[in-house]
């Protein structure tokens, strides 16, 4: 697919004062599109390749470091995607940030602290509706407590659904868990795993040369909020030990959320979204947890996927999902009695 955009000029988002990291000013960077002044025009492929997304994330990399030259989202579609003379400036950006890119499986991003990465978590599980802020979409809920063994779970199903776990040995994939820690790159902080998020808001949302664009913003928004968030990766890989697809999981209270999933699109093909769900529930279990949350779902079909695997839409979900106490790690629970100060208020009423 090709499409003929207006190129901006090479505007940098106005830092000057903004003590944001560079990952939250890049996230932010769509809103300064407007008020960017169009050069020229430039022919634009909306077609994704392996370099392509290499080239992507080498851009950003040169962003998160702090190079200004690199804070416009809508200059890199451009000098990546576009199609321009050789001896253009967009070319020279391109070639250095290639020069610099980070090997494929290194993680490269920001070292936050653990009471920052567990901040940024709450607006993704929900933390809006059961402080009374404001309401979120239903989200899917599974309740273990009925479950001795995650067969028990598994018997329940429709038989399409067991039919679909029981594919599961035999897929080739290998699954890693990659704890979250503090003050280090977020494992999952890397060009492997860049690709995973790119790939699946594409498959989800590109379905024209405009959209492609905007699911291209989208996974890099998404990539954002992943790396910068609290607590562990299950990281697919296959015979070749290329990164597939990845789960986020973040178990706070009585609770266990999926929080984020993202797939190559040969890992949507090879049932890790499948695994990733019947491995949760299974720790779920064994790990003495109440409630699964899959959170909301983006289409009313995906509602549908999570139903048939036994996690209903709850619309009041606040009132089941307990997220209150603290948020828990590989050795156990973290007291967080600061956050708790700020968010144990009194659950409001469905």
């Amino acid at each position: 697919m090709v499409t003929r955009v207006e190129v901006l000029e090479a505007c940098s988002i106005h830092t000057d004062g903004d003590m944001r990291p560079p990952l939250a000013r890049l996230a932010a960077s769509r809103r300064a599109f407007v008020a960017c002044r169009a050069e020229e025009r430039v022919l634009v492929s909306a077609i994704l390749t392996d370099e392509k997304v290499e080239l992507l994330f080498a851009w950003l990399s040169m962003a998160f470091a702090g190079d200004r030259r690199y804070n416009d989202l809508m200059l890199a579609f451009a000098a990546i995607f576009g199609d321009y003379d050789e001896g253009s400036a967009m070319r020279s950006l391109v070639e250095e940030a290639r020069a610099k890119m980070p090997p494929e499986n290194q993680p490269v991003g920001e070292r936050f602290s653990l009471r920052e990465r567990e901040a940024a978590s709450l607006g993704a599980m929900g933390a809006a509706q059961w402080t009374g802020r404001f309401k979120t979409r239903p989200h899917a809920l599974l309740d273990v407590r009925a479950f001795e063994s995650v067969d028990a779970w598994v018997c329940k199903l429709p038989r399409g659904s067991r039919r679909t776990i029981a594919k599961l040995p035999s897929q080739n994939w290998s699954v890693n868990a990659l704890p979250i820690r503090p003050n280090q790159p977020a494992p999952h902080s890397s060009l492997a795993h860049f690709r995973c998020v790119v790939a699946h808001e594409v498959r989800l949302l590109a379905d024209s040369p405009e959209a492609f664009f905007d699911a291209l913003s989208q996974a890099i928004g998404r990539y954002v909020n992943t790396v910068s968030q609290a607590g562990e990766i299950r990281e697919y890989r296959d015979a070749d030990d290329r990164v597939i697809a990845f789960a986020h999981e973040v178990r706070k209270g009585r609770t266990i959320r999926g929080q984020w999933f993202y797939s190559t699109d040969a890992g949507s093909k090879a049932y890790t979204w499948f695994h990733s769900v019947h491995d949760l529930v299974r720790r779920a279990i064994a790990a003495d947890v109440d409630i699964v949350d899959l959170g909301p779902s983006g289409t009313d079909a995906f509602s549908q996927l999570k139903e048939r695997y036994g996690f209903a839409s709850v619309d009041n979900w606040h009132m089941v999902a307990d997220y209150q106490g603290p948020f828990w790690y590989e050795g156990g629970r973290e007291d967080d009695a600061l956050l708790d100060r700020i968010f144990r208020i009194k659950r409001p009423p469905g």
